[in-house]
């Protein structure tokens, strides 16, 4: 759980894929296997009260850490689920897409995701979409592309 300093935490939770999961669905090679597949999971613990920016930071500056710490690609998806936030005008999943790359272009900013490079999952028709990222290092390209065509299957 990590503090906004404002009264409001937020839960980041890493869901590694097994070694059986990377071969048998995702058809990575067994070459690749070594490397980690993780889900970015970030839940709100106070829904109706405003998040800090500190938490937000402080949430960056761990995943970077843990993505440096392990040989893992990191993925997120962007939830469906309703959201209150002052921008009625875009839908929820469009919203927490915008916030999580304003975070990651700040990240950038500061020097925290040099080596990471980005690939982005968007898919479905106008008014349906769903939007992804991957999170990956230069020797984990070979596998990018089989990632994210699994993530257009998800979540479609």
């Amino acid at each position: 759980m990590i503090s906004d300093n404002e009264g409001n935490y937020i839960v980041v939770a890493l869901d590694f894929y097994s070694r059986d999961y990377k071969i048998d669905v995702l058809s990575i090679p067994e070459e690749y296997c070594h490397i980690d597949i993780v889900d970015i999971n970030i839940r709100k613990l106070l829904l109706n009260m405003p998040l800090g920016y500190a938490a937000m930071a402080k949430m960056i500056k761990w995943l970077s850490s843990r993505f440096y710490d392990n040989n893992a690609i990191f993925t997120f998806i962007c939830s469906l689920d309703p959201l209150q936030s002052r921008h009625n005008s875009l839908a929820p999943e469009l919203y927490r897409w915008k916030w999580f790359d304003l975070l990651y272009q700040r990240a950038c900013q500061a020097g925290m995701t040099d080596g990471i490079s980005v690939q982005d999952v968007i898919f479905g028709p106008d008014g349906y979409k769903s939007y992804s990222r991957a999170f990956y290092s230069d020797s984990q390209a070979p596998i990018v592309h089989l990632l994210a065509s699994h993530l257009r299957s998800k979540y479609s």
